[in-house]
């Protein structure tokens, strides 16, 4: 078994590790507070090819991410632009995804009744796709 140890106000890692946002008493400007870090964390390896947010996409890069994504039927999935351009998620051809145009931090969501490989892009930045397979 792996195990990762990372020492306290490493801030790189601790934000790799979920996010941690280092400095003063943990409250921010933004008006979240964060907590500070532990002195040592100790993880053990997730297991490959699970995702806690198996159903979720990220817009951020100009890429869709993970750039092809596999659910069951009945799985409604969810995309978030964490880009400042706007994006969009827009089936290739005649398929069911026709997302508005999402500027940081919209979400859009779809929820795929029938199995099949449904490919999609951004009509903002064509070169960007993503495929979500259902079966």
């Amino acid at each position: 078994m792996t195990t990762l140890l990372v020492a306290a106000g490493t801030a790189a890692a601790m934000s790799a590790l979920g996010g941690w946002c280092g400095g003063g008493d943990g409250d921010h400007a933004d008006g979240h507070a964060y907590a500070k870090a532990p002195a040592a964390v100790a993880m053990a390896p997730a297991a490959p090819n699970v995702s806690a947010a198996a159903n979720h996409v990220t817009i951020a890069g100009f890429a869709f991410a993970p750039s092809t994504l596999t659910v069951s039927r009945g799985t409604t999935v969810t995309w978030t632009n964490d880009d400042s351009a706007p994006h969009t998620v827009t089936s290739s051809a005649s398929g069911p995804l026709h997302s508005s145009t999402l500027h940081r931090g919209d979400t859009y969501s779809y929820t795929f009744n029938s199995t099949g490989t449904f490919s999609y892009y951004c009509v903002i930045h064509p070169d960007m796709h993503g495929t979500v397979v259902v079966k």
